[in-house]
């Protein structure tokens, strides 16, 4: 595994990607909608910062057009070679990837030129947040948008009735998180972290969601559910017991009427004074 494979705490193997493929595709609506209100659009220059497989990359792309550019960024190389897989099978020439580290020293990204950012639950997993904000703020001219869903607070994700074991997994993924220098409820400090550096709020809505269990919403959390107990128990965080006592849950959670809460999060566009 590479150094920014082993660094990337969700993991950047093929059974992510596909995971995050189908993220991607549940939360493509509100996304879309997103960069409606903040006027993303044909000829502009925009940024996706940790772009991760380039879902997003490449639907940028084709909202740019061919008069555009997008530059995808990410510290995973897997995600991005899987990236430029598709860059070349689609012949999209507007799009070009950057290996970065955005906990690190900003990018040369030719400061105040980008009409704009999109950042996906990017922010959560940063212990620095210093290197991102420097980046959003110096590459983007005055007027330039940020468009971000971040997560504010992770622990309402939430099943019931019941959900005792999930509570614990929950919090299991939490520590784990706050352990490697993330923060899961970061949209709590960005509004005064982004203000501080010259930047307008222009909209916010909440993109929380309680559904029962064949809602895309309730199975996104379903998916999550089915992946990261691994990666918690290779970290030593969950127990085969734990991880027994779980899917015995989630069992009885599919036999009955049930209702997903996520994790509260919100979407936040920011303009550049």
């Amino acid at each position: 595994m590479s150094a920014a494979a082993a660094s990337y705490v969700l993991g950047s193997h093929a059974e992510e990607r596909t995971r995050l493929q189908r993220q991607h595709a549940i939360w493509r609506e509100a996304m879309l909608a997103a960069w409606d209100r903040a006027g993303f659009g044909p000829g502009q220059r925009l940024l996706d910062l940790g772009c991760g497989p380039g879902f997003a990359s490449l639907e940028l792309a084709e909202r740019v057009g061919p008069d555009g550019e997008v530059l995808a960024i990410d510290n995973a190389s897997a995600y991005l070679e899987h990236l430029e897989q598709q860059r070349g099978l689609g012949q999209v020439p507007q799009l070009r990837t950057l290996q970065h580290d955005l906990a690190l020293a900003a990018a040369e990204l030719h400061s105040g030129s980008w009409d704009g950012a999109w950042c996906r639950w990017v922010a959560m997993f940063l212990p620095r947040l210093e290197p991102w904000l420097d980046l959003v703020t110096e590459a983007r001219r005055p007027g330039g948008r940020l468009v971000l869903h971040e997560y504010v607070q992770w622990n309402t994700f939430g099943l019931y009735p019941g959900g005792r074991q999930l509570a614990v997994f929950v919090e299991r993924c939490i520590q784990h998180w706050r352990d490697h220098g993330g923060d899961p409820d970061v949209a709590q400090r960005l509004p005064a972290l982004l203000e501080a550096r010259g930047f307008r709020l222009l909209h916010s809505r909440s993109l929380m969601a309680c559904s029962p269990s064949d809602h895309p919403k309730a199975r996104w959390l379903q998916d999550f559910l089915a992946s990261y107990p691994a990666q918690l128990a290779a970290a030593g965080r969950w127990t085969a017991e734990e991880q027994a006592a779980l899917e015995a849950e989630l069992r009885l959670a599919q036999e009955r009427t049930s209702l997903w809460v996520t994790p509260a999060l919100v979407e936040l566009v920011w303009e550049r004074q």
